[in-house]
């Protein structure tokens, strides 16, 4: 089953679990995201809008786009009942098909660049469409403590746990725990680090800024090591927008 059909057909359930019309809050991303009043920014894998509201709610004139019909329908209608002036549309973000080159002066892609099939076709056309100098902030699932074979060993004693990862080098996909618990299972691509960033490096990409955020309110192992991995690049002045890809909007 492709991302387009496992996501639409768990739709409304994602929506719920994630707070519906909510707006994301994550100080992290937040504080990589920066000052973007007034600045073009592309949402790619937006999902249902949390964080292009977020964006959009920071002053930002925003684009979402995303593969499921379904939840670009659900970002519409949350946009509809509280306006944020954000556009959104079923699109590919292999191919950002439609979005003009250099027409962005930045782009995010929040807990979704693991479940896009081919990174280097992606990354290269979240490029073309930068402006140069513009910023490129992801999130993902940390690639060195979320692979094909992780466990914990959890100390109830000493309150304290341990992570244990194997398979690090089996990239590909997986049908690796679901989202909320398990309740709604999706899958993942799970590649190494160095895989992101040399795919951000291919495309004039170039890294500024990496976070691996400790988190005390989750599960006890993610205060040990870091459950994400957050990312900023900016486009070289150097990259060529004619590399990407073109075309117009599916």
């Amino acid at each position: 089953m492709g991302v387009e059909a496992t996501y639409d057909r768990v739709a409304a359930e994602y929506d719920a679990w994630v707070g519906e019309g909510s707006m994301l809050a994550d100080a992290t991303f937040e504080e990589l995201v920066g000052k973007i009043e007034g600045q073009r920014v592309c949402s790619v894998a937006c999902g249902q809008g949390r964080e292009a509201r977020y964006l959009a709610s920071r002053g930002a004139q925003v684009t979402g786009v995303d593969l499921s019909e379904s939840l670009v329908a659900l970002a519409r209608r949350h946009e509809e009942a509280k306006p944020f002036g954000i556009s959104y549309f079923p699109g590919d973000a292999h191919t950002l098909e439609g979005l003009e080159n250099e027409s962005f002066d930045g782009a995010v892609c929040y807990m979704a660049l693991m479940d896009i099939p081919d990174l280097d076709r992606a990354v290269q056309s979240v490029a073309r469409v930068l402006r140069p100098g513009g910023w490129f902030v992801f999130v993902i699932t940390h690639p060195c403590f979320k692979t094909p074979a992780t466990g914990d060993l959890v100390d109830h004693v000493n309150k304290s746990a341990r992570r244990t990862v194997g398979r690090y080098f089996d990239e590909g996909y997986w049908d690796g725990p679901g989202l909320h618990n398990d309740a709604l299972p999706v899958g993942a691509h799970h590649r190494m680090l160095s895989t992101y960033v040399a795919a951000l490096t291919r495309a004039g990409l170039v890294v500024d800024q990496l976070r691996e955020p400790q988190q005390f309110d989750r599960q006890p192992v993610w205060r040990e090591v870091p459950q994400l991995l957050y990312v900023r690049s900016y486009r070289s002045t150097q990259f060529s927008s004619d590399t990407g890809s073109g075309g117009g909007r599916e």
